[in-house]
């Protein structure tokens, strides 16, 4: 907990949170984490409660953070990454219009061993831009 209050008030700020509720339960949480302030990029991350899978839980998170980055924050590229076994997962990073740039192997140990990610990214002026409006706001 020490480690979350001192990074949210660092100065300047380089981690910015999201928590999705539906009524009074959290359902899930997300994070936007500048890595580069020189290159102007960071790193965006999320999990939902199982309960409400495939109810755009995911999506909303990483376009609350997605507006954040780009629209406030003017960041130039945002990445995210998924284990592979997560498809759920790497679809909300294909909805959220990011472009799967690899598939890296053994980056994290977990408990059942050496986990790969999938590597995917956005950028405004690239393939595939941030598009705000192609989404509807949904109230959490």
């Amino acid at each position: 907990m020490e480690g979350a209050v001192k990074a949210w008030s660092d100065s300047p700020q380089r981690r910015f949170s999201y928590v999705a509720r539906l009524g009074r339960d959290v359902v899930g949480m997300g994070e936007l984490r500048v890595r580069s302030d020189i290159q102007r990029q960071a790193e965006v991350s999320y999990v939902v409660h199982p309960r409400v899978w495939g109810q755009g839980i995911g999506m909303e998170i990483g376009r609350r953070l997605l507006d954040c980055g780009f629209g406030e924050l003017g960041l130039h590229r945002i990445y995210g990454t998924c284990d592979p076994r997560n498809l759920g997962s790497a679809r909300v990073l294909a909805k959220l219009g990011m472009t799967h740039e690899g598939h890296l192997r053994h980056t994290q140990l977990i408990r059942d061993g050496w986990r790969d990610s999938l590597n995917d990214r956005n950028c405004p002026g690239s393939d595939r831009n941030w598009d705000p409006d192609a989404f509807s706001m949904r109230s959490l």
